[in-house]
């Protein structure tokens, strides 16, 4: 099965938002759920996660365009509601990952499809951008 991995950086109501955000989406529907990953050693806990899977090998990469979309989407309207803390980071099944904000909310999608697609940005990510397309 393929997954695509997400963590809310910051507090809950961030990741319920999320969660209810990417549910409302009707090609996302019944393919987004909530996880919390066992701790690993040496930690108090884990934070909560929401995944977004596929049974089908390939139907990933057919909704990589509308999960970035919707998460640019969503960093925006928090951006503008003033929380511009908000940050997520998306991991691939591979390894592959980017950590966007929401005070980069304009450039997310760009860096979310890079990453996703799994091609890195030409000239680099922008100054502000996290970005690790290499797969740790």
């Amino acid at each position: 099965m393929n997954e695509i991995r997400m963590v809310v950086h910051g507090d809950a109501v961030a990741e319920e938002s999320l969660w209810d955000w990417l549910r409302q989406e009707p090609a996302l529907r019944g393919r987004v759920r909530q996880d919390t990953p066992p701790p690993q050693a040496g930690t108090m806990g884990s934070l909560g996660e929401l995944v977004v899977e596929s049974a089908v090998t390939g139907a990933i990469g057919a909704l990589t365009g509308l999960l970035a979309q919707s998460i640019s989407l969503w960093l925006g309207q928090r951006h503008a509601q003033g929380n511009a803390h908000t940050t997520v980071t998306v991991t691939t099944a591979d390894g592959r990952s980017v950590t966007v904000t929401s005070t980069q909310a304009a450039d997310a999608e760009r860096l979310l499809r890079l990453a996703l697609e799994g091609r890195s940005a030409p000239d680099g990510p922008p100054p502000a951008a996290a970005s690790d397309t290499q797969g740790r």
